[in-house]
């Protein structure tokens, strides 16, 4: 961001320059580590040092001719207390090995926490005659998830003929 607000043409007309710039790190971090983290205290640190220098380089190209907004994506609920503490997707997916693919361990071809994704080999769901329903019904019986969906309840639910779309 420095090195752009360096490199155009900031304040040099009459034209009111806009500039628009996604500061993510809270959001990746916050969901990954909690609200109440040291690693979210370190990364809001951080942040501060760099909206710094970010003042600064407005400063030394435009002084005080600017107008700053700085939003956010949402806030987080606190840690929850143990027992229901908050669930990361590896130990997810070790519940549904330990439960459907004890022996070899590769039901699970990847997982996305970010989204809230995890890729089940349907071949391997075959082979050890389980359905992506019973996966399905697995989690939602655990007290910490609220929804799962298959890809074909997302299939069934976004379909043209679903009147409730």
């Amino acid at each position: 961001m420095t090195a752009m607000i360096e490199g155009e043409a900031l304040g040099e007309d009459n034209v009111p320059d806009l500039i628009l710039m996604n500061y993510k790190g809270p959001d990746f971090v916050g969901h990954k580590h909690g609200p109440d983290s040291d690693e979210l205290r370190v990364t809001l640190e951080e942040m501060d040092r760099q909206l710094a220098r970010i003042l600064s380089a407005l400063q030394a190209k435009v002084g005080d001719n600017y107008l700053l907004a700085v939003t956010a994506d949402h806030g987080m609920p606190p840690e929850p207390p143990s027992p229901d503490r908050r669930h990361f997707a590896p130990a997810i997916v070790d519940m549904l090995h330990d439960k459907f693919d004890p022996k070899v361990r590769q039901l699970i071809t990847s997982f996305d926490p970010e989204n809230s994704q995890i890729f089940v080999d349907e071949d391997r769901l075959s082979n050890l005659g389980v359905s992506l329903s019973d996966v399905a019904h697995f989690l939602e019986s655990q007290p910490y998830m609220f929804a799962v969906f298959t890809v074909d309840d997302v299939r069934n639910f976004t379909s043209p003929s679903n009147p409730k779309k």
